[in-house]
């Protein structure tokens, strides 16, 4: 099978081996890794089952060290994103324009982006989903308060966010040959959801499950990266047809509990943390973690193996490593 067809099989949770990976570092690691290997030939081993990237997100520099988004909020330019004015100070909507999806999207970038992957499971998608969009344009506390005080304004302010995400699904799936599309949102923290189980339901899960329809209706599954632990909505997802749940951040929650409660209804991508075992294991313990959950979230399929985040900066070469071998010995151990 392509490395597509494999990812296929395996969203249809069918038994697959190898078990796909989506293998993702940051590029600082590369001569590290390049020197581990002796060469950068081990790059040619890496198959490309899945290809996924967020888009949309464009901050345009003006000074000061300062950056604004076609959205209309301030700011700090660096590598996490800290609002420095939101573009709506007050919980009103009165006089604001919504962009247009094509401010939104490069589309250049998206077909170069996909190009070298023709036989790649491709998914990609607007990035920001409800919630961070919500806070992006009003403040992160700010729009909790809002959930209390003014939800009437919230629930105006998410139909505007989920009218652009349907209309940018609609050209991205036009123009784009995809096999998943593939949103975000971060509602949950290490701990729970952030906003509380209930107001979650109130503000977010109808909405979720239009734009899942609204996918399924163009014919795709839908994926969703969200961070955190989100095992509390397990049974709200499953309820809205989430059809594959990608990141799985062990150090919040039971990954393996996790593929149980799920499994043969949704796929899932990810489970190697990255903030405690990748960085502060040793590679033995890395190997024989990375074996489990090829074996144990692999079993019956709906799994693609994957770190929760792409791998960090800093991260030990021989750790990183470790992971990417084993990963990597799947497919030398086929006849």
């Amino acid at each position: 099978m392509s490395p597509r067809e494999t990812v296929q099989a395996a969203f249809r949770f069918e038994q697959v081996e190898p078990v796909p990976y989506w293998l993702q570092w940051d590029e600082a690691l590369d001569p590290g890794l390049d020197e581990h290997f002796g060469s950068v030939d081990w790059r040619e081993r890496v198959v490309p089952y899945v290809v996924g990237r967020h888009f949309g997100h464009r901050e345009k520099p003006i000074g000061a060290g300062l950056s604004h988004d076609a959205f209309g909020s301030v700011f700090h330019i660096g590598n996490i994103l800290h609002v420095e004015q939101p573009v709506l100070s007050e919980p009103s909507l009165e006089g604001y324009h919504w962009p247009l999806p094509d401010e939104l999207i490069d589309w250049d970038e998206i077909s170069e982006f996909f190009e070298p992957f023709p036989d790649s499971f491709r998914m990609c998608g607007l990035a920001m989903g409800l919630f961070e969009r919500s806070w992006l344009m009003r403040g992160f506390e700010n729009i909790l308060v809002d959930m209390m005080l003014t939800p009437d304004f919230v629930h105006e302010l998410l139909d505007g966010i989920l009218d652009l995400h349907l209309r940018v699904m609609d050209k991205i799936v036009a123009r784009i040959p995809l096999d998943a599309y593939f949103g975000g949102d971060d509602w949950c923290d290490q701990r729970t959801v952030m906003m509380g189980l209930d107001r979650w339901r109130q503000f977010f899960k109808p909405r979720m499950q239009q734009m899942i329809r609204h996918c399924h209706e163009l014919g795709l599954a839908y994926v969703l990266h969200s961070c955190g632990n989100v095992a509390p909505l397990a049974d709200d997802l499953l309820e809205i047809g989430l059809d594959g749940l990608e990141s799985l951040q062990a150090e919040s929650m039971n990954v393996y509990k996790f593929k149980r409660k799920v499994a043969g209804r949704m796929a899932l991508i990810g489970g190697m943390g990255v903030q405690r075992l990748i960085p502060f294991g040793n590679p033995d313990e890395i190997r024989e973690e990375t074996r489990r959950l090829i074996k144990e979230l692999g079993e019956g399929g709906g799994y693609v193996l994957g770190p929760s985040k792409p791998i960090p900066a800093g991260t030990p070469i021989p750790n990183a490593a470790a992971f990417i071998e084993t990963a990597l010995q799947q497919d030398a151990s086929r006849p």
